[in-house]
C-alpha cells in the first residue's frame, strides 16, 4: 500500500485518538497538525502517550506485556516496538497498510488511552473534569482554591494574581505580517532615524519582539508606566545564538548590572516605520504574528516578592504551590492546547515563570517584569531545553514611562 493510502486511515485514527476523554497532542508535537502528525497523550499521566504515527506505515501503541500475545495470536503483523518498557507498560507498532478493519484499530486505541488513564491519580482525573467545564478565570482559580483546601486565604490570593498578556504565535512571515503589527522574532519594525540597538563593543543586539501597545491597553495595561500607544521594541545579547548550540551566549561581563545588554525602544504612535534588514553580523529567528490574550498570573516560586511577603508555613505553600501549578496547567491547556504548568510561553507582565530557582540577583532590586519570551517552534527560539528568557526593568522608572537598567535572565528546561 503506498503512502498516500495510508494518510487517511492515519488521520481517522488520529481524529479518534484526539477525541478520547483527556486527549491532547504531546507538548513535543504542538506545532504540528495533530491529524497530520498525530503524538497524543493523556493529560496528567506519566508517559501518558498513547497513540503515535511510527515509520514504516506503523502507529505506536502501549500495551500491558499479558495482552500483546493475544493481540499477536489475531493479528500477527503487530511487532513489539524497540522503545524501552516504562511505567508499567510496554509499545507495540501495528501496520497501517495490512488491511486490518478500521473498528479494531480503533479499539487497540481505546485499550490504550485506558492503559494510560489507568495510572492517573485523583488531581490528574478532577483536572481533566476542570478542562471540560467552561472556561473562565477566575471562577477556575475559585474553584481550584476550594479544592486545596485554601478558602480562607481566597481574598490574598485574588490579590496577588496579576493581570497579564500571554502572546500565543502562530505560523507567519514577514510579507503576512503588517508593519508595526505585534511579533516575535522576523525583522524590527523602526523609524528611519533609529539606530539598530548595538552592544557597547559595537555588536548588535538580537531583536526579540515588537508589540503595538494600543493593542495591549484595549486589555488594560498589565504594567504601571506602560505607554498605552506606540510600538514596544525589544532587542537582547541574550538572544545572541551560535549554530549548533542551544545556549544563548551574552557577553561574560558585568552578569550583575548586565549594562547594554538589552535595549527596550518605545516609538511614539504615528511614526514613520521601515523594516529593517538583520545585520549579518548578529543571529535572527523566524517571524510568527502574535495574537494577545489576558490572562491571570500567579507566582510559582515561594521568593517572588508579594508570596514571600505572606510568611506561610511549609504546609500552607505547599498547598498553594499545588493550586497555582493545576491552574495554570488548565490556563495552557485551553489557550495553547497543551496542559503542562510549565509549558514554555511567552508573556508581558504577570509573573515570570522559573524553571529553575527564583534569580538570587532580583531580591531587592525593586525591578518590575516586564516580557518573558519562551521556546517557541513557530519562531526557531530555544532557550536551551524548552527554557525562557526574562527580562526586568527598573520599577521606579517604569512607573514613569522609562526603561533603565533592564536586566535578563535565561532559565533552561
Amino acid at each position: 500500500m503506498a503512502i498516500d493510502d495510508v494518510k487517511p486511515i492515519l488521520r481517522e485514527l488520529a481524529k479518534y485518538a484526539i477525541a478520547k476523554k483527556g486527549a491532547q497532542q504531546c507538548a513535543t508535537h504542538v506545532n504540528f497538525d495533530v491529524l497530520e502528525l498525530p503524538c497524543v497523550e493523556v493529560m496528567g499521566a506519566s508517559w501518558g502517550t498513547f497513540f503515535e504515527e511510527a515509520s514504516h506505515r506503523h502507529v505506536r501503541l502501549p500495551v500491558l506485556a499479558n495482552r500483546l500475545k493475544t493481540h499477536q495470536e489475531k493479528q500477527p503483523l503487530i511487532k513489539l516496538s524497540e522503545w524501552v518498557a516504562r511505567d508499567g507498560h510496554i509499545y507495540m507498532e501495528v501496520p497501517l497498510d495490512a488491511g486490518l478493519p478500521l473498528d479494531y484499530l480503533q479499539s487497540l486505541i481505546d485499550e490504550a488511552h485506558q492503559v494510560v488513564w489507568n495510572k492517573l491519580d485523583e488531581s490528574a482525573r478532577l483536572n481533566i473534569e476542570l478542562a471540560g467545564l467552561p472556561y473562565d478565570e477566575r471562577s477556575l482559580l475559585d474553584r481550584l482554591i476550594e479544592l486545596r483546601g485554601l478558602g480562607e486565604h481566597r481574598k490574598v490570593i485574588h490579590q496577588i494574581a496579576r493581570p497579564a498578556i500571554l502572546m500565543r504565535t502562530r505560523r507567519s512571515s514577514e510579507t503576512k505580517i503588517p508593519v508595526g503589527a505585534a511579533k516575535l522574532g522576523g525583522r524590527p519594525d523602526l523609524p528611519p532615524d533609529v539606530d539598530w540597538p548595538t552592544y557597547r563593543d559595537g555588536k548588535p543586539l538580537a531583536f526579540l519582539a515588537q508589540l503595538d501597545l494600543a493593542e495591549v491597553d484595549k486589555f488594560g495595561s498589565p504594567i504601571q508606566g506602560l505607554p498605552s500607544i506606540g510600538l514596544l521594541s525589544l532587542f537582547s545579547a541574550w538572544g545572541w545564538m551560535e549554530e549548533g548550540d542551544g545556549d544563548p551566549h551574552p557577553p561574560e561581563e558585568d552578569l550583575a548590572e548586565q549594562a547594554g545588554y538589552t535595549a527596550i525602544l518605545h516609538t511614539p504612535a504615528g511614526a514613520n516605520l521601515e523594516r529593517r534588514k538583520t545585520p549579518r553580523t548578529v543571529n535572527s529567528f523566524k517571524a510568527a504574528a502574535v495574537e494577545l490574550l489576558q490572562v491571570l498570573s500567579l507566582p510559582n516560586h515561594r521568593q517572588e516578592p508579594p508570596l514571600a511577603a505572606l510568611d506561610w508555613t511549609d504546609e500552607l505553600y505547599g498547598r498553594f504551590d499545588g493550586m497555582q501549578s493545576d491552574f495554570r496547567s488548565l490556563q495552557m491547556g485551553h489557550l495553547l492546547k497543551i496542559s503542562d504548568s510549565m509549558l514554555s510561553h511567552h508573556l508581558l507582565g504577570g509573573y515570570a515563570l522559573f524553571q529553575q530557582e527564583y534569580p538570587e540577583e532580583l531580591l531587592g532590586m525593586n525591578r518590575a517584569m516586564i516580557m518573558q519570551v519562551g521556546s517557541d517552534g513557530n519562531t526557531g527560539m530555544g532557550w536551551g531545553d524548552g527554557g525562557e528568557l526574562t527580562f526586568y526593568a527598573d520599577a521606579a522608572a517604569l512607573a514613569h514611562g522609562r526603561f533603565e537598567r533592564v536586566w535578563g535572565t535565561c532559565q533552561c528546561g
